[in-house]
């Protein structure tokens, strides 16, 4: 018998009405890829600003090169003259509070003092060589120039024992970065479970065409085609939209230069997505090919879709509870990585002196480096810190999981933003025989003079700190900061009394005494016969250099917000793709129960009372989900993980209840 004209028509109106949700959802996906793509541009051009035209960059180290710092920085200055790669050393902004790098260019060339970053916050600004008159030549370099002779810079440096790391400008590099970190990776994820949703919604709603054009004879085959054509038609047309609207958008707030970059990494994530949903939506209609018994019988047409719907739903309630916990840490995080930025920013002027002379110019000059620990002390200008932590040390530090051993300068500069008794004094003889028994020996092989270690342990000031304060201590043998609240601080009163000559030297080759101010430590050397002039004039080879020493630190905190954000976008991202899969699940649980919830509602019933028995089931099983990823990533912040099973068990039960009203709607005006 022949569709009626009016069913006809309903049957259009009603898939026209399909195609414009997909496409209105779509975009919205869409849209969350886009705010991933300008994050990815904005990755990109922060490591290869477009405003200056860097085209690769060079990681160098030349810790195994047999050069000074002086014949490094010559080397690459005058490489970079003559073959014009317009090499830029990347370094944090120690003389401001912008918490930026500057770009430090080797000759004069025609790179603007200014220029604008991608996202707009701040100023890039192209320096001088001036300022690397006491940097390490190690880091970052970007190539703004010529780039053609790249590969035989490379070799070039290769024999001379420099490690050399090259990176080349590429959107999909970028992408590809993106992608590890895991606020990306749950992004996409989240863009890919609320697309099988999507592909789950388009064939539930082609159900029932599909079963009368398989009872009607059409060709599988072709069903398939206007089925997933149908989709994939959707869907490029809301890219296509989301794409022009970005680009337009990019163009006129951040410029035209940006353009490509953000289509590029655009284009790259949808054609991605698209991909995937088509795969899905390929197998779930395999999967639920209506059957010559479910036509006889006369089933609904979405009951075959019902399991997929299940799993789609269970996947990303998971999703949602295994990112909770991360995500809320990574949150707190952002309070330590703010604490850690500013604790860097508060060594900006300081820095260490690094040794450019053998294992036995070293020993000769050791007592000229004590004389200017002692000289530095009576000013207060050194800083002090070296921690034994138990991961490391492998002792028995009682209730503490680090000691570290300070002078006061390192306290006044690490607790200047402090909250008031940060540090409260501990008792020595509630210490005094673990730190005899784990620290007398070391004490007995550092000392000056006759004192034995006991005397000395008791001279020392004891301090730990409360409320959760993070005291940054500088890491034994390395002086990378840690920082620690279960620390037991020892203050020595003086360096150049208590520690001899020569682990004075050691300490201060490991960074673990920083000076401050490069002119004041300058004029120390100069003061001390350690100027390079008189180096050689006793025949020394060598020479001791000033570098700073947050620079890396700064630049590497700096990154770190990025992630932290990143996994705020991602849980963001999962609990939509969670609520418009919970919301589908939902649909077509109500629209395979329609015959029952109908005259249920008619005759009186709540719908608390319709829908407990299928909303008890999920809840059940979203417990289950919950206890399973606590039992497994047993997080830090259950917190979190009981929050996002809330919002779990707020989504199922209104999910439920719009549907279920929905479909009584079209049950009783007969569209359903």
């Amino acid at each position: 018998m022949a569709a009626s004209p009016a069913t006809v028509s309903g049957n259009r109106q009603g898939g026209s009405l399909y195609k414009r949700v997909v496409v209105v959802v779509a975009g919205a996906l869409f849209a969350l890829l886009a705010l991933v793509a300008a994050i990815v541009t904005d990755l990109h051009d922060r490591d290869f600003p477009q405003a200056i035209g860097a085209q690769s960059r060079l990681g160098l180290n030349f810790d195994s090169s047999g050069l000074s710092d002086r014949e490094a920085f010559a080397t690459l200055t005058r490489t970079d003259a003559d073959w014009n790669l317009g090499l830029v050393k990347i370094a944090p902004d120690l003389a401001g509070d912008s918490q930026e790098r500057v770009f430090v260019a080797l000759n004069d060339g025609d790179l603007p003092t200014t220029f604008h970053w991608f996202n707009g916050a701040g100023t890039g600004r192209i320096v001088g060589k001036d300022r690397l008159a006491n940097s390490s030549p190690d880091g970052s370099y970007l190539v703004t120039g010529d780039s053609s002779r790249l590969g035989e810079l490379e070799s070039r440096l290769g024999a001379a024992g420099v490690r050399v790391t090259r990176t080349d400008a590429s959107v999909t590099g970028s992408l590809r970065f993106a992608m590890r970190e895991g606020g990306f990776g749950a992004a996409v994820l989240a863009a890919f479970a609320l697309i099988a949703a999507l592909a789950l919604f388009w064939l539930s709603m082609k159900a029932r065409s599909r079963a009368l054009r398989v009872l009607g004879g059409c060709p599988g085959l072709r069903i398939q085609a206007q089925d997933l054509g149908g989709f994939a038609g959707a869907l490029i047309l809301s890219a296509a939209a989301v794409t022009l609207a970005g680009a337009i958008y990019v163009g006129v707030s951040h410029g035209r230069l940006y353009v490509g970059t953000f289509v590029r990494a655009l284009a790259g994530l949808e054609l991605g997505v698209i991909a995937v949903s088509l795969l899905v939506a390929l197998a779930m209609s395999a999967s639920a090919w209506p059957s010559a018994t479910m036509l006889a019988t006369r089933q609904p047409a979405v009951k075959s879709l019902r399991s997929a719907a299940m799993v789609i739903q269970a996947l990303t309630f998971l999703l949602v509870v295994a990112a909770a916990a991360p995500a809320w840490s990574a949150y707190r995080n952002s309070s330590a990585t703010a604490a850690e930025m500013a604790q860097w920013k508060n060594l900006a002027d300081q820095v260490a002196v690094q040794f450019g002379v053998s294992d036995e110019e070293m020993t000769s000059l050791e007592p000229q480096i004590g004389n200017l620990v002692k000289d530095a002390e009576s000013r207060g200008a050194v800083a002090y810190s070296y921690t034994f932590s138990n991961d490391i040390w492998q002792g028995d530090l009682g209730n503490y999981s680090a000691v570290t051993f300070v002078n006061q300068r390192w306290l006044d500069l690490m607790t200047s933003s402090a909250p008031p008794n940060a540090l409260v004094p501990v008792s020595y003889d509630h210490v005094k025989d673990m730190v005899d028994r784990e620290f007398g020996e070391t004490f007995s092989l550092l000392a000056r003079g006759q004192s034995s270690s006991r005397e000395i342990l008791s001279e020392f000031d004891y301090l730990q700190p409360v409320d959760r304060f993070r005291l940054p201590v500088g890491e034994g043998g390395s002086g990378s900061l840690r920082f620690l609240d279960d620390v037991l601080v020892a203050v020595v009163p003086s360096l150049h009394l208590t520690i001899n000559d020569r682990n004075l030297t050691s300490m201060a080759s490991t960074r673990n005494l920083l000076f401050t101010g490069v002119a004041a430590t300058e004029r120390l050397l100069e003061h001390n016969g350690l100027s390079a002039e008189a180096l050689g004039n006793r025949g020394i080879k060598g020479e001791l250099s000033i570098v700073y020493v947050a620079e890396e630190g700064i630049l590497r905190a700096q990154f770190m917000t990025y992630v932290v954000w990143l996994m705020t976008l991602a849980l963001a991202a999962l609990a939509v793709a969670f609520t418009v899969a919970a919301v589908i699940s939902a649909l077509i649980t109500a629209l395979l129960h329609a015959k029952r919830d109908f005259p249920m509602r008619l005759s009186g019933r709540s719908w608390a009372r319709v829908l407990q028995s299928r909303v008890a089931r999920e809840l059940l099983a979203g417990a289950a989900l919950v206890a399973l990823v606590a039992l497994f990533q047993r997080p830090d912040a259950p917190g979190a993980l009981l929050v996002a099973a809330l919002f779990g068990v707020f989504v199922v039960p209104l999910s439920h209840l719009c549907a279920a009203s929905w479909c009584f709607a079209g049950v009783s005006r007969r569209r359903i």
